[in-house]
Parts: C-alpha cells; structure tokens; sequence
C-alpha cells in the first residue's frame, strides 16, 4: 500500500516566512524584545562580566579622587572631584563596556545562534536591535552602580527628577550608538580577541583626550579646540549640568546629534554586513 504524503508548496512556505519576518512595526518590536530578553536571561545567569565591568569603573573613580582630588579641584575636597569626575566615569566605563558587548555578539555569531535566529521568521532587524536594547538595560544597571558607589565619596544630584534621569540615559544613548562600531567589527571578526583590539585604539583617545580627568585649561592650547569638541567632553559636561540641576539643552542636543549620526551611518553597515555573514 502506497502511501501518498502531500506536497509541500515551498513557494508558499518561503512567502508565509518572509510575511512573518516582516511582518511590520508591531510584529518588529515584539521580536526585538523576544530577543533582549534572551540576552538579558544570560546576563542574569552569568553576572560576572556585568559585575567585572561596574566594579573597575567604580575602582577607577576611587583611585582617581584619591589621587588628584586635591590637585585638581580648586578648593581640595572630594567631593568636589568626585562630582567633577563621576560624569566621565560613567562614560568612560560604558564606552570601555562595548568590548564586552561586541564579545557577546561575536560569540553568538561563532557558535552559530545568528544562524538559527535566521532560519527563524523573525524581523531582520530584530537579532541586533534586541541586542541593544539588552545592553541597554546591561548598561543602566552598570550606571546604577557607579552613581551609588560615587554617593559613598560625596556625590549629589542637586536637579530635579528629569535632570535625574537625563543624566542616566544621556550616556546610554550615546554608547548604544557607539556600540554599532563594535558590532560592525564583530561580524568580520576572526576572534574575541581581534574585536577588542579594533575597538580599544578608538575608545582610549576619545577618552583621554577629553575634560575627563582636568579641565581644558590642563591640556596645551593648541590641543583644546580638540578637547572641547571630543564627544566624550559633550556628554560629560552635559551630564555634569544634569548633576548640577543647569540648564544643558545644548549639550544634550549636541549629544542627540552624534548619536543620530552614528546611528544613520553604522546602523545600515552594520545590518548589511550582518546580512552579508549569514
């Protein structure tokens, strides 16, 4: 006796996926989510990296108000440092922070999850827009952190609730943008190793050469216009106005500005190369 199976009509089954997969904004924003809390799931289940990367941050904002406290702020307290420095502490250690979230996604491309989150009929945009939004929350908590710690040493908000809560996300937003980069290279990554020795060189001069540690009056002149218009010195005296409860619209805009820059310029090479990989 002949069995006789029905006929898969794979035309079909290719629209009915490629329907699902972009299935608009609603159907995009559910599967970005699916995937964040994926991603949040293994962060809960392996608190170490999170917990590595608030804690040297937190060092480094300690160690730094020790040593140049006295040095740097005009009447040698440290409280007065720490206020001064806690805003680049955020942001340095966030930006240092897109090492480990470009690992992650390149360790998810090695061992072959992108693969079968494509071969499943999600959004296409859905596998590294949950990612973001998952280091979004990774990097909120980093934040948290940091400001809690920076209480112990004298730090205060003097704003009201929404200077709060600017000077938490401004940073985030501008280190999500920034963490485009570091997917980009993970896609065309060859190692763990190899993503964070295309990402350091650019974080370290962004970095160091900002009203992070000093003022400007502390670099050469001829170095200042440079320091004044690093985007590391935007968000930080942004978010140092944010403390303070001063105006920083400004800044903020200009802040909101790179970020969209950076968005519209790595967003569509990185979603290409993203294509390109799988």
């Amino acid at each position: 006796m002949t069995n006789h199976l029905p006929q898969l009509d794979t035309d079909a089954i290719a629209a009915m996926v490629a329907s699902r997969r972009e299935g608009g904004l609603r159907r995009t924003f559910h599967d970005i989510l699916m995937v964040a809390w994926r991603n949040t799931l293994i962060e809960i289940r392996n608190p170490a990296s999170i917990l590595v990367s608030t804690a040297f941050p937190i060092s480094l904002l300690f160690v730094f108000t020790a040593s140049f406290a006295r040095v740097v702020s005009s009447d040698g307290s440290f409280s007065s440092y720490a206020q001064f420095l806690l805003p680049f502490i955020i942001v340095q250690g966030l930006l240092f922070n897109t090492v480990n979230i470009s690992n992650l996604f390149y360790e998810d491309l090695d061992n072959g999850m992108d693969v079968r989150l494509r071969a499943m009929p999600i959004a296409r945009f859905a596998a590294v827009g949950g990612r973001l939004l998952a280091s979004g929350g990774r990097l909120l908590f980093q934040t948290t952190g940091i400001v809690l710690a920076a209480y112990l040493i004298g730090f205060r908000f003097q704003g009201n609730l929404f200077s709060v809560l600017g000077f938490l996300l401004l940073p985030i937003v501008f280190t999500l943008s920034v963490s485009l980069f570091g997917f980009y290279i993970a896609i065309g990554a060859k190692s763990a190793e190899s993503v964070a020795a295309a990402i350091n060189p650019w974080i370290l001069p962004l970095t160091f050469m900002s009203v992070g540690y000093v003022p400007k009056e502390g670099f050469p002149d001829w170095a200042q216009p440079i320091i004044v218009h690093n985007p590391v010195s935007i968000v930080s005296e942004a978010m140092r106005a944010l403390a303070l409860g001063e105006s920083a619209f400004g800044s903020i805009g200009i802040v909101l500005l790179w970020s969209l820059l950076l968005i519209l310029i790595l967003g569509p090479l990185t979603l290409r190369a993203y294509e390109r990989r799988l």
